[in-house]
C-alpha cells in the first residue's frame, strides 16, 4: 500500500477539505491526491516544470484549489498563522528533510493548527537498515558520504524514526504508530496514548538513541502495525 492510497483513502473517509503538504519535490504524491478542497504544498523548491501552468490546470480542471509555498516550512509556519488558524488542517503529509530535528519541528508546527480530528502522516519512519537511517543534513550529504559504501541502495529515510518515539514518549495526549509499508508511514494524531512499553523507560533523552537500538526494539519504539492494521483503523475513523 502507497502513502498516496494511504492518504487518498484517509481523506475520502474522513471528508478532509484542508491537506498540507510539506515536501512537495517532483509533485508524485501532491499531483495525485483526490479530494480535499484546499491543498497547501510547502517547498524552498518545486521541482516540476512550469508549476504555475499546472497549477492553473488542476485548479481548473476539478474546482479544487492548490496553494503554493515556495519556502521552507520554518517560514511557512511563521509567515502564514493567520492563514492557517482560519484553515484547520485535517490532514498533513511530512516528507521534506528526512531528519528528526526537521520532521519533530514540522510535526509540532503542525499540531498547533491541526484539527480534534486531524491527522499527521510522516513519510520514511521505518528504515530497513543502517545505511537507510544515516543521519545526515540532506539526501545530497547522504549520498556524499555513502555513495561508495558496498551496501549502499541509494535510499535514504534518515532518522525521521526519532520523531516518532520522541512523540511517544514525550506526548501522553497524543497517539502515533508507523504503518508497516511504502518506507513506513507514522501517524501522529490526537487520542491519549496510554501506557507505553518497558523500553521508553530505558532512555531520558530520544537524541542519543542510535540505529542499532531501534533496530533491536523496532517493533515497541514505533509500535509497527501490519499493513492490514490500516483497515481497521480506518474503520474507527469518525
Amino acid at each position: 500500500m502507497t502513502r498516496i492510497e494511504v492518504l487518498n483513502a484517509l481523506i475520502k473517509k474522513n471528508e478532509v477539505k484542508n491537506y498540507l503538504e510539506i515536501g512537495v519535490n517532483r509533485g508524485k504524491c501532491l499531483f495525485n491526491i483526490k479530494g480535499a478542497e484546499k491543498r497547501f504544498a510547502v517547498d524552498p523548491f518545486f521541482n516540476f516544470n512550469m508549476w504555475k501552468k499546472v497549477k492553473a490546470s488542476i485548479k481548473n480542471a476539478d474546482n479544487f484549489k492548490n496553494e503554493y509555498f515556495e519556502v521552507t516550512s520554518d517560514d511557512f509556519f511563521l509567515d502564514n498563522q493567520e492563514l492557517l488558524a482560519k484553515n484547520n488542517l485535517q490532514l498533513t503529509f511530512i516528507d521534506g528533510l528526512h531528519t528528526y530535528k526537521q520532521s519533530l519541528q514540522d510535526t509540532l508546527n503542525t499540531l498547533k493548527y491541526l484539527d480534534s480530528n486531524g491527522i499527521i502522516v510522516l513519510h520514511d519512519c521505518n528504515p530497513l537498515d543502517e545505511l537507510a537511517a544515516y543521519p545526515a543534513n540532506s539526501i545530497d550529504d547522504a549520498r556524499k558520504d555513502l555513495e561508495n559504501h558496498k551496501d549502499w541502495k541509494n535510499i535514504w529515510n534518515g532518522d525521521v524514526w526519532k520523531t516518532i518515539v520522541y512523540i511517544r514518549k514525550n506526548h501522553p495526549e497524543l497517539t502515533a504508530f508507523v504503518l508497516n509499508t511504502d518506507h513506513g508511514l507514522g501517524f501522529v494524531y490526537k487520542k491519549n496514548s496510554g501506557k507505553l512499553p518497558e523500553i521508553f523507560n530505558s532512555f531520558t533523552s530520544v537524541d542519543d538513541l542510535d540505529y542499532s537500538f531501534f533496530e533491536k526494539n523496532r517493533m515497541d519504539l514505533i509500535d509497527l502495525k501490519p499493513v492490514s492494521y490500516f483497515n481497521e483503523f480506518l474503520s474507527n475513523q469518525s
